[in-house]
């Protein structure tokens, strides 16, 4: 592995949840706090979606809309390597579907207000910091309009990526005079 004492690129290292597991950590939040069956909250964009539930049925889709990150990181030297701190900001697009979709889209609102519901999420050093408002959107699905209400929901993080850069515990220099 490449690192600070050898030509080249350092790539990063650590775990940082993006992508299903991020999916994961947001699902299990709406599920927490609207108590929908975990079926019935799906990420929005899927390479196999499974069938639409039908118009009497309540669910909701979520997806990350957008992550923008700090311009400038933190770095932490360490004896063997060197870690880079960010802070990003994650909005999350929800949409609820069903005869309910209005009800749960509050509850989901009204529910990330209260800190035991959002303690699961801190353990992944993630920060809920606020939510737009609802919009009534009808969706026409299946030849047929469906009720459907859409909110963001802004999230903050911290990541955090190690570089394998080593600090310099002694060194030499010979100095020539002519």
């Amino acid at each position: 592995m490449a690192g600070s004492t050898v030509d080249g690129y350092i790539p990063a290292s650590g775990a940082v949840q993006n992508d299903q597991e991020l999916e994961d950590i947001f699902q299990g939040l709406i599920v927490g706090i609207t108590s929908l069956p975990g079926a019935m909250v799906r990420p929005r964009w899927q390479n196999d979606p499974p069938p639409l539930p039908g118009i009497d049925k309540n669910w909701c889709a979520f997806g990350v809309k957008n992550t923008s990150s700090d311009d400038g990181p933190y770095f932490q030297q360490n004896k063997e390597d060197m870690d880079n701190i960010r802070h990003e900001s994650i909005e999350v697009l929800l949409s609820f579907y069903g005869p309910q979709g209005q009800h749960f889209a509050s509850l989901f609102k009204d529910g990330l207000g209260i800190p035991q519901n959002i303690a699961r999420i801190r353990a992944h050093k993630i920060k809920f910091t606020g939510c737009g408002e609802i919009l009534t959107a009808p969706d026409f699905l299946n030849n047929q309009y469906v009720h459907r209400y859409d909110m963001t929901a802004t999230f903050n993080r911290q990541v955090k990526r190690s570089y394998a850069t080593k600090t310099f515990e002694s060194f030499q220099i010979n100095i020539k005079r002519n």
